[in-house]
């Protein structure tokens, strides 16, 4: 089974852990990610999030956050790890993505967005 992510749900998972976070973190960029081959790949990006709009695409491969380094042969921790980086974020703050697009090396800058906004209509689709 794939394990399919988004970088702000990701966090929520982690936090589940002995200690419960009190609420969920407010700041996400609204993508779907995949751990495929190792490396942290861009499934989708929720429409009309800050992810779309700084022009994030899928088959991108997420390898840094800012100055946070995204390690080779990612696991599940390695990617809440990076998830962790994104989120600690607040919405209006911009973060820098270092990406792999067709084999070259890019950089997208990101406006941190609401997650009770990006993922509003994503939510409704599952009801």
């Amino acid at each position: 089974m794939r394990l399919i992510v988004t970088f702000a749900l990701a966090l929520g998972l982690a936090a589940l852990g002995p200690a419960r976070a009190e609420d969920p973190p407010e700041g996400s960029i609204g993508v779907k990610v995949d751990i495929q081959d190792g490396k942290i790949t861009v499934v989708e990006p929720i429409k009309n999030s800050p992810a779309e709009k700084a022009g994030l695409k899928t088959g991108d491969v997420i390898v840094k956050v800012d100055d946070y380094q995204v390690k080779e042969n990612v696991e599940q921790a390695d990617l809440e790890a990076a998830v962790k980086e994104i989120v600690k974020h607040k919405p209006g703050d911009k973060i820098k993505l270092g990406i792999k697009r067709d084999g070259k090396d890019m950089t997208v800058e990101v406006t941190v967005g609401k997650r009770s906004e990006i993922f509003k209509d994503v939510d409704k689709d599952k009801d």
